[in-house]
């Protein structure tokens, strides 16, 4: 036998062992649903303005990578990045879709697409703005069988088709702006 046909054969072997692995590796049942559960309990947080709700979805050595910023390690972080000192933002919606659940063993992943409107007050007034993106979030399960997000990350799509809610000459500066993104993408 010569060599592409040899290549081929083991290509077709290997795909197949690893159709067979994630097969038998796949997200149960029951941890899909509490996967679900820590999602939904993550939007329903934001939605409730609860930083401290938001904060208990995640574990401690969680870490936020944003759109062009660097990654944000550690519940306190986190909490410095959402949650600045100053006027407090306020999240007036939140439409979170998930496009896809899964995983293996003690980690999952979802992925999805959100819309967030959110609102600030900046030199006396009041502010709003509108962002829709994607994102992906990976969940690690503890020793006691809980699922917490690990790691999230999220890309805005262009301001072009998600236009802000109120003048653009007064909108945050682009840091501010990712520092009140609510939606953790």
């Amino acid at each position: 036998m010569s060599l592409l046909p040899r290549l081929v054969a083991g290509t077709v072997l290997l795909a197949l062992s690893g159709i067979g692995f994630a097969q038998s590796n796949a997200l149960d049942p029951p941890d899909e649903t509490k996967v679900r559960a820590v999602n939904d309990a993550y939007v329903s947080a934001w939605r409730k303005n609860d930083p401290s709700a938001v904060l208990a979805t995640f574990w401690p050595d969680a870490v936020l990578i944003p759109q062009g910023r660097a990654a944000t390690k550690g519940l306190d972080a986190i909490r410095g990045f959402w949650w600045p000192a100053g006027p407090p933002t306020t999240v007036t919606g939140f439409t979170h879709t998930t496009d896809e659940v899964g995983g293996s063993g003690s980690f999952a992943f979802t992925r999805g697409s959100f819309v967030l409107d959110f609102e600030w007050e900046a030199d006396g007034k009041r502010r709003s703005q509108r962002n829709h993106g994607n994102y992906v979030m990976l969940l690690r399960r503890g020793a006691g069988g809980e699922w917490r997000i690990s790691h999230r990350m999220w890309s805005d799509l262009p301001r072009a088709s998600a236009p802000p809610t109120s003048p653009t000459s007064s909108a945050p500066t682009p840091r501010a702006e990712t520092r009140r993104r609510s939606d953790g993408g």
